[in-house]
């Protein structure tokens, strides 16, 4: 039986590895230095600036990051133990999360994400939640973003990349409620801001 669905969800996938393999290109070809936005106070994508001077206190500006929590059809949410090499790792963290780039839009960036981090292969379905602007101290360092989430529902296949990801857990929204509030450090600070608002 024809889906009329079908075939425009296969043009979508087709685009996004497309555009994946683009951007993957690029850094592999240009410089090395991750360009990412700046945005405004709405979170509007303004000018591509270097991601490692806007992460130094110093010299750092408000710029677009983006939020994935992937949502099974059990209602458990996948949640990482953020790898102990990532700026602000060794907590629990949100699904994947991302900085957005040239040529990517805020679901686009959240689609590579989900690819790097959780070796997704395929378009998850994506459904804007909120959005909140998040910054932390972190020494010399400093997170200053206007963070945008979006829920994906996902039953589908994964493999957590070991470059990013300690490991990967499965809760329920009251369960993850009940951990920010027993062990709050242990938690990223923005699984802490996307979880009060959920």
């Amino acid at each position: 039986m024809s889906n009329g669905f079908l075939p425009s969800r296969i043009t979508k996938i087709s685009n996004f590895q497309a555009n994946v393999r683009k951007l993957k290109q690029e850094k592999i070809t240009g410089s090395s230095e991750e360009m990412i936005y700046t945005v405004d106070e709405s979170g509007n994508l303004l000018v591509l600036e270097s991601r490692e001077t806007l992460h130094f206190a110093r010299s750092s500006k408000r710029h677009a990051a983006v939020i994935g929590m992937i949502q099974r059809g059990d209602g458990k949410y996948l949640v990482q133990w953020r790898g102990a090499n990532k700026l602000g790792g060794s907590r629990l963290d949100v699904s994947a999360t991302t900085h957005v780039r040239k040529n990517e839009t805020y679901e686009l960036a959240l689609q590579r994400s989900f690819e790097n981090e959780l070796r997704i292969k395929e378009l998850v379905p994506l459904k804007h939640a909120f959005d909140f602007r998040y910054e932390e101290d972190l020494g010399e360092r400093k997170e200053n973003e206007f963070c945008k989430v979006f829920i994906g529902s996902y039953d589908g296949a994964y493999e957590p990349n070991p470059e990013e990801i300690d490991s990967i857990r499965f809760m329920r929204l009251t369960e993850l409620k009940d951990f920010i509030r027993d062990n709050e450090a242990e938690a990223t600070k923005w699984l802490r801001e996307t979880v009060k608002r959920m």
